[in-house]
């Protein structure tokens, strides 16, 4: 992989190796390198692949200056979405460390961001949103608390959390996942963004691969075999076997949102 594939990097930290592919998406880092008007000596550092850009404003603002520090972020002059910090590095694939601006606009509130999103997704599961709604206060709490600092202890509350919104009673109804495709020439967009409803089974018995997903919702790139595929899918900063079962994969890979949030990147032929 180069390096403009933006890949997986684990957190520097004296810590002991993940135990399971969650944990190594949840200690996953990645390294940037932020600039600001009033400086020309930018900020570095790793930052959680699940987390989010605002974020990191307070750590900004001391390093900037009180008064000079912005409120949104942009690469190469585009302005960047709020979505998690590893998905952004998946769409604009840029070499690493991943150098930002921070400048003026519009000001995001993370946390509702995050809250709208997770009910989102366990609608698209359960056809309700009962399942977060359900949530004690002190389970919101530390599912919110993980987001904004995912150390180690934060992780085993997170995983519980998640391991009961991502198995409910019933059988799941879809599974949430949402394609990104590189926007077109001159487009304003960063990206364009693709979804529909995509059960767990392509038929009763019958797994749902990631392959067989794609070629619902993108038949001209996916359609047929697995070696005609005219684009691969990129998940946490890595390509994806077709071939993996959807469901499986969302129960393992999914964003601390609940969602498979998966690039799509076009074949160079």
């Amino acid at each position: 992989m180069d390096e403009t594939s933006a890949p997986v990097s684990n957190r520097p930290a004296a810590q002991s190796l993940p135990t399971s592919l969650q944990s190594y998406i949840w200690h996953a880092t990645l390294p940037l390198a932020i600039t600001h008007a009033s400086s020309a000596v930018p900020y570095l550092l790793h930052v959680p692949r699940l987390s989010y850009l605002p974020l990191i404003l307070p750590r900004l603002n001391l390093f900037f200056g009180p008064g000079t520090v912005g409120s949104s972020f942009s690469h190469r002059g585009r302005a960047l979405p709020n979505l998690p910090i590893g998905l952004l590095c998946d769409i604009f694939a840029p070499p690493l460390p991943w150098a930002l601006e921070l400048g003026s606009g519009p000001v995001y509130e993370t946390h509702d961001t995050f809250i709208n999103s997770l009910k989102e997704a366990d609608f698209v599961r359960n056809g309700t949103a009962r399942g977060v709604l359900a949530m004690s206060k002190e389970d919101s709490k530390q599912l919110w608390h993980a987001i904004i600092d995912t150390n180690s202890d934060d992780f085993d509350a997170f995983r519980h959390i998640n391991r009961t919104l991502l198995n409910p009673p019933s059988r799941l109804k879809h599974i949430p996942i949402r394609l990104y495709l590189p926007p077109p020439p001159l487009a304003a967009v960063a990206y364009q963004a693709v979804q529909q409803p995509i059960t767990p089974e392509t038929s009763p018995g019958e797994v749902q691969t990631l392959g067989s997903a794609l070629a619902l919702m993108l038949p001209s790139l996916f359609q047929g075999s697995i070696e005609s595929a005219q684009a691969e899918p990129i998940l946490h900063g890595a390509p994806v076997p077709l071939y993996a079962p959807l469901e499986e994969l969302m129960r393992e890979a999914a964003y601390a949102d609940g969602w498979l949030h998966i690039c799509i990147r076009l074949s160079i032929n």
